[in-house]
């Protein structure tokens, strides 16, 4: 890097990391909450009220509220505030159908570029069983393959989907609790990808994005035929 070849005479001072900004810290918690079901479907959201729950003007809040419209989460309505959106069957098909066919394609560009560390990184959190947080390291293990792929592009859409389904996987018992079966699929796509076979990363990549939206329409006694 640049300011290592640059010689100095003073000893070099440690910079504090840069605390989050007021918009970025309530962004961030009402991210979190939604994702985690903490704000259900279909609350209204206050400017006013926010505002003096965290202790900070409107301005700021206005600003992670129109982060968390961009992202999905929120609807804007004139005068009326702000409604955390009910991600309705269809949107699910929608998701699901592009992300099959967005993560199909990080795996398989993946498959070039992945380092050993991000393979040793992506088993570690396949092989954690059980635990609260099970959605975390499921949305953690797609985002590094996602960003694997050297496309940024292509893993900020896929970040964005997956930040929108949250509120429906994690009502999915199947999610919640780690399964021989998931721990598998996984495990083949590492494989695959520790292998460098584009196709294979792409096949098991698929196989499993459309295995899981299987399930979830089961969860919801819906029709599994998603192929139209």
């Amino acid at each position: 890097m640049a300011n290592r070849q640059m010689q100095r005479t003073e000893t070099p001072s440690r910079v504090a990391p840069e605390k989050p900004s007021a918009s970025e810290q309530v962004y961030t918690t009402l991210k979190q909450e939604i994702m985690w079901g903490e704000i259900e479907p279909g609350t209204l959201l206050s400017e006013l009220k926010l505002a003096a729950r965290f202790g900070v003007s409107r301005t700021p809040v206005r600003e992670a509220l129109t982060i968390l419209a961009s992202d999905g989460l929120i609807t804007t309505l004139s005068r009326r505030g702000h409604l955390v959106r009910t991600v309705s069957f269809s949107e699910i098909l929608e998701a699901f159908r592009l992300r099959e066919l967005l993560e199909v394609e990080a795996a398989g560009q993946a498959a070039n570029h992945i380092t050993d560390h991000d393979l040793a990184y992506l088993k570690q959190l396949a092989e954690i069983s059980g635990g609260t947080d099970m959605l975390v390291r499921d949305r953690e293990f797609h985002l590094i393959i996602a960003r694997a792929s050297g496309n940024r592009l292509l893993s900020e859409f896929i970040e964005r989907l997956l930040i929108l389904m949250q509120s429906v996987l994690i009502k999915d018992p199947h999610l919640k609790t780690w399964t021989d079966e998931g721990f598998q699929v996984q495990l083949t796509i590492i494989d695959a990808l520790a292998s460098h076979d584009e196709e294979a990363a792409r096949e098991a990549m698929g196989s499993h994005i459309r295995s899981t939206l299987t399930t979830i329409l089961k969860e919801l006694n819906a029709p599994c035929d998603f192929e139209t």
